[in-house]
């Protein structure tokens, strides 16, 4: 028999063989290269497909606005739906006019308080404009007095001028303020309408959806819907619950310190905070700016205390809870708050952590199959097992301190043993 030629093997099939021989350091650096270069390939798709998606953003921020309402109604749906003889449609319908309900109720309690002190605040607005005029006046000469040329009069005359204008504009383009309005009154609508509807039958879709896929499609498919509606549910949760903390905090704040119209201030400024990088400048301004004209002689003290309240809260309560809720470390938090503006610029910072949430779900499923820990079939079982984990985790702890508490009532029984003998 012919022997095949050099390099070949016995069916004449050519092999090649690598001529360099890489140690296990350089290997763990190329797969860390490797790695890197993934992320940031991830990152520019991620980054274009965000400039696709702002195209068409309206019709978006609509969707994801009634999927968010559905996500947060839906597990009340689902236990009218499982405990009473209403059908899924019923218990919907049943839930809207609960939260229909609860809403007049607050605001039949709320809002007449809240426009007194709005009226107020109209009433004594030439007060305050009057008062306004009399403090820029002291602190130009007291600029003056230390020599900053700096016209704080000049500044302060420019602003009616600049509210007529203002003013002017908005009556002058009444027409568009009122389209404005009913069009925010329409997509309100649509939230509604799509929300109920996602409510009814978004499983049954998401259902018929997934039947269509590979089996390793379908479970990769659940791991999403799962990862998203953790981050994304957590995320809206997180948010809310940090608005009401730095809302009740503030109204508190205020009215130990005499400044008026707390109510509408601390409303303002719960709101704001669940605006994303701007929210504390926003809920900063009309109460700094209440207080110097109300209360000036609170007013170093509310800011201080506002300021470091918004710390505490947005530095040490905000990473905590959204690390919770998502699942997360805080570390990660002000990373992806980081990345996304850049990448996206507000939306990017108001997306930023549930986004952050089902990557860091994605990348630990990805490191589980490179592990061969995990395959494709089994990714939908990731996040119940995390659940699981967590659960198991948190008893351990919750037993180590049991048996702490025990071994030093213990120890405290045998010295005081010790010490009556």
């Amino acid at each position: 028999m012919r022997q095949g030629a050099p390099g070949t093997g016995r069916h004449g099939i050519r092999r090649y063989h690598s001529g360099v021989n890489f140690s296990s350091r350089e290997r763990q650096l190329l797969s860390t290269l490797v790695i890197l270069l993934i992320i940031v390939a991830a990152f520019q798709i991620v980054a274009t497909l965000w400039l696709a998606v702002l195209q068409v953003a309206d019709v978006v921020l609509i969707f994801i606005a009634a999927w968010a309402l559905s996500y947060l109604l839906s597990p009340l749906v689902n236990r009218i739906d499982e405990r009473t003889p209403l059908n899924r449609a019923l218990s919907v319908v049943l839930v809207y006019l609960g939260i229909a309900i609860v809403l007049a109720g607050v605001l039949a309690l709320v809002v007449p308080g809240l426009v007194a002190q709005l009226n107020d605040l109209v009433t004594r607005a030439p007060e305050y404009g009057d008062r306004a005029a009399r403090e820029a006046a002291g602190l130009q000469v007291q600029l003056e007095r230390a020599g900053v040329p700096v016209k704080v009069t000049e500044l302060y005359g420019a602003v009616p001028s600049r509210l007529s204008e203002v003013a002017g504009a908005i009556a002058h383009d009444a027409l568009g303020v009122v389209s404005a309005t009913a069009a925010v009154l329409f997509d309100a609508t649509l939230v509604l309408i799509i929300a109920f509807i996602m409510l009814i039958d978004g499983d049954a879709i998401w259902q018929r959806f997934t039947r269509a896929l590979t089996p390793e499609l379908r479970s990769e498919a659940e791991l999403l819907r799962q990862s998203a509606d953790r981050s994304f549910g957590g995320f809206i949760r997180g948010s809310l619950l940090l608005g009401l903390i730095y809302g009740v905090a503030t109204l508190a704040l205020l009215v130990a310190f005499g400044v008026p119209f707390a109510g509408v201030l601390a409303t303002l400024s719960g709101l704001a905070m669940i605006i994303p990088f701007f929210g504390p400048i926003i809920a900063e301004i009309p109460v700094l700016l209440v207080t110097l004209l109300g209360a000036p002689d609170q007013f170093l003290w509310v800011l201080v205390l506002t300021l470091v309240l918004q710390q505490i809260v947005l530095n040490i309560i905000g990473p905590r809870l959204m690390s919770n809720a998502i699942g997360i470390h805080p570390i990660f938090v002000f990373l992806a708050l980081l990345l996304g503006s850049r990448i996206a610029g507000f939306w990017g910072v108001f997306l930023a952590v549930p986004v952050a949430g089902v990557i860091n779900t994605f990348v630990r499923y990805a490191y589980e199959l490179a592990k061969g820990r995990r395959v494709r079939t089994q990714a939908a079982s990731l996040m119940d097992e995390r659940r699981a984990a967590a659960a198991a985790a948190a008893a351990d702890a919750r037993d180590a301190e049991a048996e702490a508490r025990e071994a030093a009532r213990v120890a405290r029984e045998a010295k005081l043993t010790a010490r009556g003998k």
